[in-house]
């Protein structure tokens, strides 16, 4: 999937789900990807949080965001020096959810 378009833009994501390793592919492919955030409350939008975080995909809040990402004028996200380790951070997240029972 990630192959096959110039741009990727994920609107929703859960921790776990299959479209971050779309959306990593894509970055690593040299396509662009963006994120559209949203609650922070929200299950479905801690991967694109993640991706915001981490620098894959560029935040995109309305259609003029998508003509940069398609144009190859993306800008490129800092490097991260910090922030979340995805093996452990993700199970944190995991463990964390409301409603999740063990």
């Amino acid at each position: 999937m990630a192959a096959l378009s110039s741009a990727t833009v994920i609107v929703e994501a859960g921790a776990r789900s299959g479209t971050l390793h779309v959306a990593r592919e894509a970055h690593a492919l040299g396509r662009g990807v963006g994120a559209v955030p949203g609650p922070v409350t929200s299950a479905a939008s801690t991967g694109t949080h993640l991706l915001l975080n981490e620098g894959t995909a560029t935040l995109v809040t309305g259609h003029h965001d998508l003509a940069t990402l398609t144009s190859g004028r993306r800008r490129q996200a800092p490097a991260r020096t910090t922030g979340l380790s995805a093996a452990r951070d993700l199970n944190a997240v995991d463990q964390n959810r409301p409603g999740r029972s063990f």
